[in-house]
């Protein structure tokens, strides 16, 4: 899921622990049958993996990730210091720092005391989503060709997404009901098209760290997690847990517990797409780590929230170690069949197979942002926009008290 402490201090230690250390990251694994000992010293990174994917030099890699670890800190330092949430919060790569979009002037003296940038915008986050809102109540349970709506922080402003393949007369009516409400609210709300509708992802592709519901085909490890009583599981995506009781394979084929337990751990709509599979075979163990840039592992030291612009590494059974950057949180997602609030966005690509698996920010110290839910048409493979959508880990972590397994990096 997703205190005040001297400022300076904890942008030192955060910046210095990126620099020292740079680790790799991937999906939770629960570890068959043996200890798994000591973790050994992996020559890939994370800054292997950004190099690639984000098109950066090591040097700039580095100067990137202290960067955004100054920033989280100042984002932390923002929510103490300011009585409601900014309209808008976002890391700018150009200039290095967090962007705090603020109504007044008051807000704006406070983002400086916090050590980050202010924007002064016309509408508060309040505004903003009160249009969501209005936005929801119209779609209803869904509308042909609408795949999502939520708040674009950077614009201060509404964005809905719309298939450009799909017009039906239901369609040109919504896009008219949001025309007539931007017209009605002064709030500006801009229309998407694209043909990356999404999708979850739960192919029957096979390797890297998965695990197997059943037989219903195959998803990705998030994060190890324990509960009261003693309690030993895995969170992952709420699609690949549907069915109560349901027997899970780790990848070894053997079973590693019980997905979806008493059929109250599973989650796939208007409170997000999470579940817990329960590790209750004595021969698994639980691990903080994820697998990273080949495989190799990265311990996870706890979680944080995910920011608009920051990067972010996800790793799934299909994709293996994929980089990219958060271009949009809080938004609602419809995949068809379910509308899911409470999602975000990265351009990080993905595949069928991914979902459930672990996204992770900060390599320094790795922390948990998220589990993977779904994505567009467009693969690592295939090219093209990218749209890949994580549930943010506090929901899960909230919703069944549940601890991240967590070690030292």
């Amino acid at each position: 899921m997703e205190r005040r402490t001297s400022q300076a201090a904890l942008v030192s230690a955060a910046a210095a622990a990126v620099l020292a250390a740079v680790v790799p990251t991937g999906p939770a694994r629960a570890l068959p049958h043996s200890d798994p000992g000591p973790e050994p010293t992996s020559r890939a990174s994370m800054l292997d993996a950004m190099r690639r994917d984000l098109g950066l030099s090591s040097a700039q890699a580095r100067t990137r990730l202290a960067q955004e670890a100054r920033a989280q800190q100042a984002a932390l330092a923002v929510r103490q210091a300011l009585a409601a949430p900014p309209a808008g919060m976002w890391f700018d790569k150009a200039a290095g720092r967090l962007v705090v979009a603020v109504t007044g002037t008051a807000d704006a003296g406070r983002v400086r005391a916090a050590g980050a940038l202010p924007r002064t915008v016309r509408h508060s986050r309040a505004t903003l989503l009160g249009v969501v809102r209005q936005i929801a109540d119209r779609a209803g349970r869904g509308v042909p060709g609408v795949t999502g709506w939520g708040i674009d922080e950077r614009a201060n402003a509404v964005a809905v997404r719309v298939d450009r393949s799909t017009r039906t007369l239901r369609t040109a009516g919504f896009e008219s009901a949001v025309r007539q409400l931007a017209a009605r609210s002064r709030v500006p709300i801009t229309v998407e098209r694209d043909d990356q509708a999404p999708r979850q992802q739960n192919g029957t592709v096979v390797g890297g760290e998965r695990w197997m519901p059943g037989t219903d085909g195959i998803c990705s490890i998030g994060f190890s997690v324990t509960g009261g009583g003693g309690a030993r599981g895995f969170v992952t995506a709420g699609h690949c847990t549907l069915k109560a009781n349901q027997p899970a394979f780790g990848k070894d084929g053997t079973r590693l517990g019980t997905s979806n337990p008493q059929g109250t751990h599973s989650v796939n709509g208007q409170e997000g797409d999470f579940g817990l599979v329960a590790v209750d075979q004595p021969g698994w163990k639980l691990s903080p780590t994820v697998a990273g840039e080949g495989g190799s592992p990265v311990t996870i030291t706890g979680s944080q929230q995910g920011i608009v612009g920051m990067s972010i590494c996800h790793s799934g059974q299909t994709s293996g170690w994929r980089c990219g950057e958060i271009t949009r949180t809080d938004q609602t997602v419809d995949y068809g069949n379910t509308v899911i609030p409470g999602l975000s966005f990265t351009n990080a690509c993905s595949a069928a197979g991914d979902s459930g698996g672990s996204y992770v920010t900060q390599p320094g110290a790795p922390k948990a942002v998220g589990v993977h839910s779904g994505g567009g048409a467009a693969t690592c493979d295939t090219g093209g926009d990218t749209v890949t959508i994580f549930q943010p880990i506090d929901k899960p972590l909230q919703k069944w008290n549940l601890k991240l397994v967590t070690g030292t990096s």
